[in-house]
Formats: structure tokens, C-alpha cells, sequence
């Protein structure tokens, strides 16, 4: 075969080959853990190759670059720094195209809280891509809705894990001088499956439809690692290593096969600029720490430092180093490893009961570090 068939497992899930196909013969099925993978037509193929040539596993050194500089950043928005994940860099970049008239492209929940790329281009559709969604997401035909700002002459600006960049650039076959790039610093993504059975799981003990969901909200302890969920009548808040979402999450063993290989896990990075949590920026640069999130950015390309330079003016910046930026960051030195729980992981998700089979476990650690007011464990981490 000389078409995507050929990638199975190796595949990232970007759907640039379905976009590219000119029979449309590629269609994107869930396995049965949820993830997206291509189907062909194989009556209806040509084997013109053009699937395989716009695919990142096939072009994995498509667009590589290490990072020039490194700094720290916070957003000077206080609204905005609040509803991103760290310190807002990934929405300062926003901010900047969308003044210029350009598009943006970020992952976003949809009303039923599956996670999907949009093309934002206001204030509002802005909002929606803001802070980390820890599940794939899913591109729909973004790539090609790209390609068309692109060649509108609009300057698009196009976030997302390493591998969705790859993927954007080989569908479009390059780089183009109207386009930046923005990858985030990605440990792996689970199945959006797992995460439609968690929603159905919370709603059933908050006995109520969920309203809003976010992975890492800084209303009741700041920057860190819980999330919070809301009910019509109730609003529940805790840190991920005491989910059952958020635990599996973190300890690996529920992401997409080709995760635990990724290509992209190094600072060999695809996009011109990277972002990512300054984990260690308590001890590296403490006067400029905060309890609303600091954000490392890493310069790779000259066209990344273009796009940088505007976003300075909308934030607090300090130079740091590469190596004060990848604190507690494994996954710009490898993949992560694949434990061999994810062997039977997924092999009951079908069944009522796959998530009262979870557990989190008694965690002594993280339950004491969880009731420690966040002005006491900020100091800790500075000592």
C-alpha cells in the first residue's frame, strides 16, 4: 500500500491527509479507545502519495529549529492572565494577530465540551481557546481553513501540540511568510472518550449538567494544577493528581500510542515559538514569580522573535536560560514513557463502570500539599 494505511499506530491523529486527499477517500474514525485514525477507500484511491507526503510522521524533520533565547512572561491583562493555564503567552500571540486582522486557529470546547479546533478572529472567539485542554483535540478542517487565510493574504497564527503544527505544515507543504506557529510544551493526550466518560461521571455525582469545566483554574488556589467544574448548583475544585481524570492523566497511561514515541518530545522544536508553565521559576527568578502564572517562551525562529517582539509590549518579560525553563519540563528531553498499564487502560471504557474502576490512590503527598494554603506552598517552593 502507498497511502495512510501504512501509518496505523504511528499516527498522530491531525487529519492533514483526509484535508489533502483529492478523492476525498479518507475518512476519520474513532477506535474503539476514542482516538481518530484515517480510513481509506481503497476501491476509491488512486495512490497518488499525497496523503503520506502531508503527513507528520512521514515528515518528522519538516520545519526544526532550537530555541535561540528563552524568557519568562506574564500577560499585564489581569483578566486574561487568570483564564490561561500559566502566564498568557499563547493569548498575548493571539492578541497581536487579531489586531492586525488575522486568524487564529486554538483548541476550544464546543457546547458539549468536546474539545475541537476554531478559527477565532474577535475578542470572544478568543476567550474560548484560552488555558490548557488535557484531551486531544480535534482538527476538523482547520488545516484547510488555514490554507485559504493564508492565500487571502492574512497573517494566521496557528496553536496546538508539536504534532498538530507538523501536520499543518506538511499539508500545506511549507512555510509561508504570513504564518506563525505556537507549540505547547505536550506531555501526551488522552482520548477524547475518557474524557466524555469523566463528564458523565461528574455529572452523575454532582447530580446536575455540567456547565463549565476547566483543567487549571486559578480562582481558589492560583497557578498550579486543579481544576474546577461547575454545576447549576454546585462548584467542585481539586488538584489533578486526586482525579481520576487528572491522576491518569498525569501518570501517563492513558495517552495515544504514537505519544509514547512522539518525535517532537526534544527541544529540536517545530514551531517558531514554543510556550509552556516556568515550573521552575521560583528558584531561577524569584522576584518576578507570581500566584497568576508565568509562562517560559522559547524563541526558535527569527519569524518567532518577530511575532515576540510585538507581544512584549502587552506583558512583563526577563531573559532566563534554556535549562532554567525546562525545570520539571521531561517532555522537551523525551517522550513519555509508556507504562504498561496502558496495556489494559482502555479495555473496559465501553462499560458503566470504567470509571469507578479508576483510582487515585492514597497519595499522602499531594493530599497535604492540597490543604496547604497556596501562600505556604509558594514559599516552599522558593526554599
Amino acid at each position: 500500500m502507498d497511502n495512510i494505511s501504512i501509518i496505523q499506530k504511528k499516527c498522530f491523529g491531525c487529519r492533514s491527509c483526509e484535508q489533502v486527499c483529492p478523492k476525498r477517500c479518507i475518512s476519520i474514525k474513532p477506535s474503539k479507545e476514542g482516538f481518530l485514525y484515517p480510513v481509506v477507500d481503497e476501491e476509491a484511491c488512486v495512490h497518488c502519495g499525497l496523503c503520506l507526503k502531508a503527513c507528520p510522521t512521514e515528515q518528522v524533520k519538516i520545519h526544526r529549529n532550537k530555541p535561540q533565547s528563552v524568557y519568562a512572561f506574564r500577560n499585564e491583562n489581569s483578566e486574561d492572565i487568570m483564564r490561561s493555564a500559566s502566564g498568557g503567552a499563547a493569548d498575548v500571540a493571539a492578541s497581536v494577530v487579531l489586531n492586525q486582522n488575522g486568524v487564529v486557529y486554538g483548541a476550544a470546547y464546543d457546547d458539549d465540551f468536546v474539545v475541537r479546533h476554531i478559527e477565532v478572529t474577535d475578542e470572544i472567539g478568543k476567550k474560548k481557546i484560552q488555558s490548557s485542554k488535557y484531551v486531544q483535540s480535534n482538527i476538523n478542517d482547520c488545516y484547510s481553513k488555514a490554507k485559504a487565510a493564508l492565500s487571502s493574504g492574512r497573517k494566521v497564527l496557528f496553536t496546538g501540540t508539536p504534532c498538530q503544527i507538523a501536520g499543518l505544515y506538511a499539508f500545506l507543504g511549507g512555510d509561508n511568510p504570513d504564518l506563525y506557529t505556537l507549540d505547547l510544551i505536550c506531555h501526551g493526550v488522552p482520548s477524547p472518550k475518557f474524557f466524555e466518560n469523566y463528564l458523565a461521571y461528574q455529572k452523575n455525582k454532582m447530580n446536575g449538567d455540567i456547565l463549565y469545566y476547566n483543567f487549571r483554574s486559578k480562582d481558589k488556589r492560583g497557578w498550579g494544577t486543579q481544576y474546577l467544574i461547575k454545576t447549576k448548583t454546585k462548584t467542585k475544585t481539586e488538584v489533578l493528581a486526586l482525579d481520576r481524570y487528572g491522576k491518569h492523566f498525569m501518570d501517563g497511561d492513558c495517552y495515544r500510542e504514537s505519544c509514547y514515541q512522539c518525535p517532537y518530545a526534544n527541544s529540536d522544536r517545530v514551531a517558531d515559538l514554543t510556550v509552556g508553565d516556568f515550573w521552575g521559576i521560583a528558584k531561577s527568578h524569584p522576584a518576578f514569580d507570581s500566584p497568576k502564572g508565568v509562562s517560559s517562551v522559547f524563541i526558535n525562529t527569527e519569524k518567532g522573535r518577530n511575532l515576540f517582539e510585538q507581544m512584549k509590549c502587552l506583558a512583563e518579560v526577563e531573559e532566563a536560560t534554556l535549562e532554567e525553563a525546562m525545570v520539571k519540563q521531561g517532555n522537551l528531553v523525551r517522550p513519555t514513557a509508556r507504562p504498561d498499564k496502558r496495556d489494559s487502560f482502555y479495555e473496559k471504557i465501553d462499560e458503566n463502570d470504567f470509571m469507578e474502576g479508576l483510582h487515585v490512590g492514597v497519595q499522602p503527598k499531594e493530599r497535604i500539599k492540597s490543604v496547604l494554603p497556596a501562600g505556604v506552598k509558594r514559599l516552599l517552593k522558593k526554599l
